[in-house]
């Protein structure tokens, strides 16, 4: 095999390894949006239940639904609410506890996206390499660049 061929071939095992980073660097996007949104999600819930803490006497509150849906409703009992703990199990939780078992999912949620982060920086990383990488096989396979003619460095 030739050293032009070998160049070809290895080019394209560049651009095959490229477009594999670029596809997997997309899933971990998508992962880190959806923890973000969970985040989101729960920062939510735990501001509702610091205002149900702190509401001596409440009258009515809001309660979602589900698709920007509310209700009205007035809170039975504001000392307790219902968590799920996953796999389809609800249990009883002070609200202060419910809180706290919160701000943990939520520095859990925080150091997975910065472990995706790393991830993408990494990835982002090997990428510039490989890219560099193929950029000097290109110029190896134009050959050398021909001479310029610059007229004004003539007297």
């Amino acid at each position: 095999m030739s050293n032009e061929e070998n160049l070809r071939n290895e080019l394209q095992q560049i651009s095959g390894t490229l477009q594999q980073f670029e596809e997997y660097s997309k899933q971990l996007q998508t992962q880190l949006e959806t923890l973000r949104s969970f985040i989101l999600d729960l920062s939510r819930s735990k501001s509702t239940l610091v205002n149900l803490k702190e509401e001596k006497n409440p009258e009515e509150t809001l309660m979602q639904l589900g698709s920007g849906i509310m209700l009205k409703a007035k809170p039975l009992d504001t000392k307790n609410v219902l968590y799920s703990v996953g796999a389809g199990i609800v249990v009883t939780k002070p609200v202060d506890d419910a809180i706290i078992s919160i701000d943990k999912r939520i520095e859990e949620v925080e150091k997975e996206s910065l472990t995706l982060v790393d991830q993408l920086n990494q990835i982002a990383n090997q990428m510039g390499s490989l890219e560099q990488k193929g950029q000097t096989l290109i110029q190896q396979l134009q050959g050398p660049a021909p001479a310029q003619y610059d007229p004004s460095l003539v007297s």
